[in-house]
């Protein structure tokens, strides 16, 4: 927040403007900052679950019981995989069911791969079913979801080129402008009017960014 209201400060925006920018910089960037911090841990999550999975299949068709096989992953697998299992285990040894336990860490990896986890774990406490056989389907289901991802990615790639293209064409003229010729380009950071002018096209290519991001983005 002291960052974003010094720029404005230094840029000699309005109070009004000086005031969005701290907001932004108190509530919108560190939260933008932690989504992708999130995004990015669960993209690893989910890029070695299936393989934890199938070892997890593996163990339980050797005998061994579902809490040790969750407890062997916990400590083959590093990363948010280890990490999650390893809590999982630890719930588990101090008394919370199995499936309870696999349902909080659902509230700290909010992905429907590990929803579907923890439901297989809670019908196999409930009616005996084959754990291992709920988990094979889960692990093919997981890397066909990647496969249609990474083919989604493909065939959007242009579109995303595009946007970032007409997205960023903007600031960079008007950065090239403001160094070719300062003179020319000093008005919308001095007069009211210009600073007006200024806030609003940058609201406005934030609305249509916005607009971009949301065309190209498909849920799976």
């Amino acid at each position: 927040m002291v960052f974003f209201v010094l720029m404005a400060l230094m840029f000699g925006f309005s109070p009004v403007v000086t005031i969005l920018f701290a907001v932004i910089g108190f509530l919108g960037f560190p939260r933008f900052v932690l989504k992708r911090m999130a995004a990015a841990r669960q993209k690893k999550f989910l890029e070695e679950f299936a393989d934890a999975l199938e070892a997890v299949v593996r163990l339980l068709k050797a005998g061994m019981p579902v809490s040790e096989a969750v407890a062997m992953i916990s400590r083959e697998f590093t990363g948010p995989v280890g990490e999650e299992m390893s809590r999982i285990y630890d719930k588990q040894k101090i008394g919370i069911p199995l499936h309870e336990a696999a349902l909080e860490a659902c509230k700290r990896m909010p992905l429907t791969e590990m929803q579907m986890f923890a439901t297989g774990l809670a019908i196999q406490s409930q009616t005996g079913s084959s754990l291992s056989e709920i988990l094979s389907n889960l692990a093919r289901v997981i890397r066909a979801r990647f496969r249609l991802k990474r083919k989604i990615k493909a065939l959007s790639s242009e579109a995303v080129a595009s946007a970032a293209i007409i997205g960023s064409l903007p600031p960079l003229v008007c950065f090239g402008m403001y160094f070719a010729n300062p003179n020319y380009m000093e008005i919308l950071f001095i007069d009211p009017f210009g600073q007006v002018l200024l806030a609003g096209s940058i609201f406005w290519m934030s609305m249509g960014v916005i607009v971009m991001k949301i065309m190209i983005n498909f849920k799976i």
